[in-house]
């Protein structure tokens, strides 16, 4: 497909998203539970492979409660949705139950899970909105070189027990790591296999120590291509699409593809900074009216109230266990809250 081609569709494609989904972006952020993967074989693009043999205690790699707590809070404070919660292979059910239970009491809101092959006879399902599984490739021949620890066949079936289960399906995959434009059709084939519910595209961050260091991502027009092709073949679909602080100005481009949400920051480091303001920029010049906010220090310290936001209270069930230690935590979470929001309005100040 040629550029100018690519673009006619992405105009289809923006009005069938404002059609379905109304004149509205949104900003989310996964919610990282650690920095260690016990796959035996992890994905080469991956950050925490190059973590693995540096890591001792793969304990010491996870985040304290009240961390995970205190960004939930914030998140929504400042109206962003979790994009889901997320973390290396590894995690225990009864650790997973006990996270999400605590982290959707905080938010009023169930929560998407992804974190590997799940172990749907123990998961507590009562907070659970939905569950995603991490294809990253639809090329066979590419999934088998760079995600040998997580054959596709395994991923598909977790996502059919999900739906069984009445749960809401998606999928991620990441752009850039040599696939083709004849992928898309193997894609729209898995989408449609699954009937998924959401998709969120990623352009590939090289990593140091990987095999992609140093290496180019996916341009702007191919990104394009893959999100308007799909939003114009699945016109109700969620579509979320990520980038990284170097590839900012693609956000009005994704939008005006087909995307609902934008995603992948390192929040703390830009907000309120000329980049955080820059992605507030890249959603506005596209007409859409952003209910989230990547600038306002007012939001983020409490002192004022976010008008729009996607946060609709939802009844959450939580344990006495989980709602006493969610208690016990109220000083670390105050103090963690307290830092978060200092180290942000400093950097926002330099």
């Amino acid at each position: 497909m040629n550029s100018a081609e690519i673009l006619e569709n992405s105009i289809k494609a923006f009005k069938l998203t404002e059609k379905h989904h109304g004149n509205i972006t949104t900003l989310e952020r996964a919610l990282f539970l650690g920095w260690y993967c016990n796959l035996d074989d992890p994905c080469k693009f991956c950050f925490m492979s190059t973590q693995k043999e540096k890591i001792k205690d793969p304990l010491k790699a996870r985040r304290k409660p009240e961390s995970i707590l205190a960004e939930s809070i914030l998140m929504k404070r400042i109206g962003w949705k979790l994009e889901f919660i997320s973390g290396g292979y590894g995690y225990k059910t009864e650790e997973l139950n006990d996270t999400i239970e605590m982290v959707s009491y905080i938010q009023q809101a169930k929560q998407y899970l992804n974190v590997g092959i799940i172990d749907f006879e123990n998961l507590n399902l009562n907070n659970i909105e939905g569950v995603v599984g991490a294809v990253e490739t639809v090329n066979p021949k590419l999934h088998e070189e760079l995600c040998p620890g997580k054959p596709l066949s395994n991923t598909k079936e977790m996502l059919k027990k999900a739906k069984d289960m009445g749960l809401k399906t998606g999928i991620t995959i990441i752009l850039g790591m040599g696939e083709t434009e004849k992928d898309i059709d193997l894609l729209l084939n898995l989408i449609e296999e699954l009937n998924l519910d959401r998709i969120t595209f990623y352009s590939l961050n090289p990593q140091d120590e990987t095999v992609f260091q140093g290496k180019t991502s996916v341009t702007t027009l191919e990104y394009m291509n893959w999100v308007s092709t799909v939003r114009l073949n699945f016109p109700k679909m969620k579509i979320i699409t990520g980038t990284w602080v170097d590839k900012l100005t693609n956000i009005g481009p994704l939008v005006m593809a087909g995307s609902n949400v934008i995603t992948k920051f390192p929040l703390f480091s830009i907000y309120g900074k000329k980049e955080g303001k820059t992605v507030e920029n890249e959603i506005a010049s596209t007409g859409r009216e952003l209910y989230s906010t990547f600038s306002d220090l007012d939001v983020l310290t409490g002192e004022k109230t976010l008008k729009n936001t996607k946060y609709v209270p939802e009844k959450i069930d939580i344990s006495e266990k989980n709602l006493e230690l969610i208690n016990s935590l109220s000083k670390q979470l105050d103090k963690k809250i307290e830092s978060y929001v200092k180290t942000t309005i400093r950097k926002s100040q330099k």
